[in-house]
């Protein structure tokens, strides 16, 4: 006659075994924790829904800049910084929110955050959350737009 393997039984899966016989829920596992923010949305009264950095501040774009070309060095940056991306972060968007992020190579070091391939900034010249004080004739703030809902299935 032949004998089977043992199988080895875990901690995990005899109080698995024993809850499912005494009726019990099995144990929760946890769900993984999604990256932080990139970006964050706000609403404000005369530019409707921007883009934000985590701290509230209005994220702005460069007319002259797109393609991957940053424009904005050196003194520019005294007054438009620019949104980094830490080394190794992924980059997320609010939920609901459409467009894509993602990242250009500064001139100056370090990997900018873009939208929709535009280069984000924030202004020094905003001194509270949602201040859109940068708004000129090249810099304007960024309107994301929702993201599409996906259609229901109906069975």
């Amino acid at each position: 006659m032949r004998r089977g393997r043992r199988r080895r039984v875990t901690p995990l899966l005899a109080a698995i075994a024993v809850a499912s016989c005494l009726g019990l829920p099995h144990p929760a596992v946890a769900a993984p924790e999604p990256p932080p923010l990139t970006v964050m949305v706000a609403d404000t009264d005369t530019m409707g829904r921007i883009l934000t950095d985590l701290d509230g501040r209005t994220l702005y774009r460069f007319d002259r800049e797109g393609d991957g070309n940053i424009a904005c060095f050196r003194s520019c940056t005294d007054t438009h910084k620019p949104l980094l991306n830490p080394p190794g972060a992924e980059l997320r968007l609010p939920p609901g929110i459409a467009g894509t992020l993602g990242t250009v190579a500064r001139p100056d070091g370090g990997d900018q955050v873009t939208y929709d391939g535009s280069p984000l900034y924030s202004y020094t010249g905003d001194l509270q959350p949602a201040d859109t004080n940068g708004v000129d004739l090249f810099w304007h703030v960024i309107n994301p737009e929702n993201a599409p809902v996906p259609a229901e299935t109906t069975g």
